[in-house]
């Protein structure tokens, strides 16, 4: 999404078109586009426009254990584990307790809160930014919000006709851990853990933060307001950066973050020698 520095007074922000992309199990763009709105907002406010760059904004990754969307695999793993589906519900518990304590624990070492939402509506953004600014937190974990959210997770059910039990994969709702950090090379973003079968992990970068940190570190000029840039002191270097957002390697980014949030990735992993599969969510 394009960024339009002007001399004006803030403008509407306007999303442009998603494009598809795939690179080693996740996606990136393949062209720079501006969409109808900024080419409109251009052509009439062109002698008041300083510059234009383009590169992310929202960028949302999502990793998947995928044999567990499907109940015949997930049945496997139970037998692997040598777990009876009538004794499902109390591993699951047991499991999903010691990813829990995993996560309050990385928080305890970090000597960061953990906080409990009673509502999904709160934003976890707007806490993380208030906790980072009376702490004064720069880089590091921020804190854990926990809140139980719907998800796809999985039941079992008594089929009647057939006198046995079954695994179903439905809508439900279970507890996720909600990890904010100010990241070395990301700046604020989080990582969104589900804390039941299948294991969801969402991991969510502001491409506008990450690149102010590319400016920090490259010694560049600016002035960002909310989640714009409105002065840059060089526009070259400055888009030269965010296209090197494009030739990151994700794998080694992401697996370090699971490795901090997810201990037991691992270990759930195991019976069925699966690895989280990454692919884009949304991408803006």
């Amino acid at each position: 999404m394009p960024n339009v520095l002007a001399r004006l007074a803030p403008q509407p922000k306007v999303k442009e078109p998603r494009t598809q992309w795939y690179h080693r199990g996740v996606k990136k763009p393949t062209t720079t586009h501006y969409g109808r709105g900024v080419e409109h907002f251009l052509a009439h406010h062109g002698a008041d426009v300083t510059g234009v760059i383009s590169g992310f904004d929202r960028l949302r990754l999502r990793g998947s254990l995928r044999y567990f969307y499907q109940p015949t695999f997930m049945f496997r793993h139970l037998c692997e584990a040598g777990v009876l589906l009538k004794n499902f519900g109390a591993y699951a518990t047991a499991l999903s307790e010691r990813v829990r304590d995993a996560a309050h624990g990385f928080a305890r070492r970090c000597g960061r809160p953990v906080r409990y939402l009673y509502s999904s509506a709160k934003s976890k953004e707007s806490l993380a930014r208030q906790l980072a600014e009376r702490n004064r937190i720069r880089d590091g974990l921020i804190g854990v919000f926990d809140c139980v959210e719907p998800c796809l997770t999985y039941f079992v059910r008594g089929d009647r006709q057939a006198h046995r039990l079954e695994l179903k994969l439905e809508s439900g709702k279970c507890l996720h851990h909600y990890f904010y950090f100010q990241h070395p090379e990301f700046g604020l973003m989080h990582v969104r853990l589900q804390t039941w079968f299948p294991f969801q992990v969402m991991v969510c970068v502001n491409g506008r933060l990450w690149l102010g940190r590319q400016l920090d570190r490259a010694g560049v000029g600016y002035v960002q307001r909310d989640n714009s840039f409105v002065w840059l002191e060089n526009l070259r270097r400055a888009q030269a950066l965010a296209q090197a957002q494009l030739r990151v390697h994700w794998p080694t980014k992401l697996q370090a973050l699971l490795t901090e949030c997810h201990p037991l990735a691992r270990e759930i992993c195991q019976p069925l020698a699966q690895s989280y599969y990454w692919s884009i969510d949304q991408s803006e």
